[in-house]
């Protein structure tokens, strides 16, 4: 909550506007110069009031650019993604109901797209009539009332879960992903498999176990310093080369990678029928070690996703925010007072 706080320097008086920035654990102290009190105008104040905002932003770029590193993304682009993470966590703040509607519906969006990119035929509208009344499709195969109904036992699982991405996660994820869509859903394959459309063998089944434990030695060493983002859509796609199960890897995929997300503070990303060109041709380009096509790709779609966020949420406050303008009512007040006792 900003404050206007009065230095004394040789007998004059100077006024500045402090604030504190909220960037991962940390609480960074900002703060602008407005000038000597005795001179100073509430329209001065004011003025400043949009400097601080703008310096909240840069301040939590800063330090967010410096902490996290990029394998992939150019600065650029590093900027664009970690300025739509800022503006979604004051969507979230400032307009918690149209952010929740926000998310609900991207969620539909994601889990209808997760499961027709699979060769699921449910239409988003069937999907949410599913997913919200229990109303299931006319001419539908129970697999596929299964494969998105299941997606509401995941959420619930998903809402209770505080502990990190594990093996025993992934195979509770399958387990509840695949229920009465796979025999014995959670266990690893036992025979050899293909990634479909993609020039790729994943690894024998024996050797599963061991890459699992490798991907998530992986996650472990990489989780602290490389930018979530990328993190997510690394641990995605090492997770796809594996492909651990029988069935269901791209779905489990797609919610480890949304897991990372969301954890991190950034919207979901969903997939459907129209991005599956270009995902699996990035995917595949994987098999070589070479991971930008995957995360250019993918943040090219989110990027078209969300980044109307940014937009609209610079576009509410210059409008004004009920919590802005008590803010800024506030801030006059506490100005008023420091005069009188000038």
């Amino acid at each position: 909550m900003p404050k206007l706080t009065v230095k004394t320097i040789k007998g004059n008086k100077y006024l500045y506007l402090r604030d504190k920035v909220k960037v991962n654990s940390k609480s960074l102290e900002i703060q602008i110069y407005i000038g000597r009190l005795e001179t100073v105008a509430r329209e001065d104040v004011l003025s400043k009031l949009s400097e601080l905002h703008n310096l909240r932003l840069t301040t939590y770029l800063d330090y967010r650019l410096e902490h996290y590193s990029f394998t992939a993304l150019d600065r650029t682009r590093a900027v664009d993604l970690e300025t739509l993470r800022y503006f979604y966590g004051l969507f979230k703040e400032l307009y918690p109901d149209e952010s929740e509607r926000y998310m609900d519906a991207m969620y539909l969006r994601y889990v209808q797209g997760t499961t027709e990119i699979e060769g699921n035929t449910i239409s988003l509208r069937e999907a949410q009539e599913l997913l919200e009344h229990n109303i299931s499709p006319a001419g539908k195969k129970m697999d596929e009332v299964y494969e998105i109904l299941n997606f509401i036992n995941l959420r619930r699982y998903l809402e209770e879960y505080s502990g990190d991405i594990t093996e025993k996660l992934i195979r509770k994820i399958h387990e509840i992903l695949m229920n009465e869509v796979l025999r014995n859903p959670g266990d690893y394959r036992n025979i050899q498999v293909g990634i479909e459309q993609v020039d790729y063998e994943p690894p024998p089944a024996i050797l599963v176990p061991e890459e699992m434990r490798a991907l998530i030695g992986w996650y472990r060493q990489n989780k602290r310093h490389l930018n979530p983002f990328e993190l997510a859509v690394l641990f995605h796609t090492k997770f796809e080369m594996i492909h651990p199960f029988v069935d269901g890897n791209g779905r489990v995929g797609r919610a480890l990678m949304n897991l990372i997300l969301e954890r991190s503070g950034y919207p979901t990303l969903y997939l459907g029928l129209e991005h599956r060109s270009a995902y699996l041709n990035a995917l595949a380009k994987a098999d070589d070690g070479d991971y930008a096509p995957i995360i250019e790709t993918l943040y090219t779609i989110y990027r078209e996703q969300h980044g109307r966020i940014a937009e609209e949420v610079r576009q509410k406050l210059s409008d004004g925010n009920s919590r802005i303008r008590e803010e800024n009512a506030r801030l006059v007040r506490q100005f008023v007072e420091l005069k009188k006792k000038v």
